[in-house]
């Protein structure tokens, strides 16, 4: 990677390490600007995200047990069933502007209820339905954090376990992603792995300034950002 690629990862760092999203949701279209494919921005990514999703969960508080119970079990396969479809029909697919458009749906969604106060049922069913959505979404984009940050939001009220469950979710995404490019992506490499520290060191040094926010105040600004990033991207597109 070069100089301006290391200060992207670790802007995105410090990102993710004090809102629980960022390396994917942004990371992802940034790199594919840059000119990499989509499997290819997994293989960069996903090392680094996993190992800040490790960190939160070590400090995070509890996770909320319906959704670790359904998460899985329901999410998994549909993340599997996306890679597959986008890995083998990459070349038809505009990522970039599905990238830019899912981008700006949740940003939205997620402005909107945070403003309004609006809870969705976390019933079983309409829980698990959100999950096979978030499957979907996250296969298809890499952007399912942003739905993630919407369920886990509507799950709990209480900073640390919403971050506790969107660490969660994508260090069980992070996993599964890794796993599927081992077994079906030849061009995977290691070597990105010597910038591991990178991740550790934001974590520790961005957790005096995520203890001083707010649960709403870090909500609205994450959804800000993603939504003029979102804009951004369809512009150029």
């Amino acid at each position: 990677m070069d100089t301006l690629e290391i200060i992207i990862i670790t802007l995105l760092s410090i990102f993710q390490s004090i809102f629980g999203v960022g390396l994917l949701v942004i990371g992802t279209p940034i790199f594919l600007q840059l000119g990499y494919d989509f499997l290819t921005v997994l293989n960069i990514l996903l090392p680094f995200s996993v190992m800040i999703s490790i960190l939160q969960r070590m400090t995070s508080g509890s996770i909320n047990h319906l959704f670790k119970a359904n998460f899985v079990i329901i999410t998994i396969p549909f993340v599997f069933i996306s890679l597959f479809i986008v890995h083998r029909y990459l070349d038809n697919l505009d990522i970039l502007l599905l990238v830019a458009l899912v981008m700006i749906l949740f940003s939205i969604i997620n402005i909107t209820f945070i403003k309004n106060d609006i809870k969705i049922p976390t019933k079983k069913m309409y829980l698990n339905t959100s999950l096979i959505f978030l499957g979907i979404l996250h296969g298809f984009t890499n952007l399912g954090g942003s739905l993630l940050t919407l369920i886990s939001s509507n799950i709990s009220n209480n900073k640390l376990e919403v971050r506790g469950n969107i660490a969660y979710g994508y260090l069980v995404f992070g996993i599964i992603q890794i796993f599927y490019l081992l077994l079906f992506f030849e061009g995977i490499s290691f070597s990105y792995l010597i910038y591991i520290f990178i991740p550790i060191l934001a974590f520790y040094l961005s957790q005096s300034f995520y203890n001083k926010i707010n649960s709403s105040n870090f909500c609205l600004a994450l959804n800000f950002f993603v939504l003029m990033y979102g804009m951004y991207l369809i512009l150029i597109n």
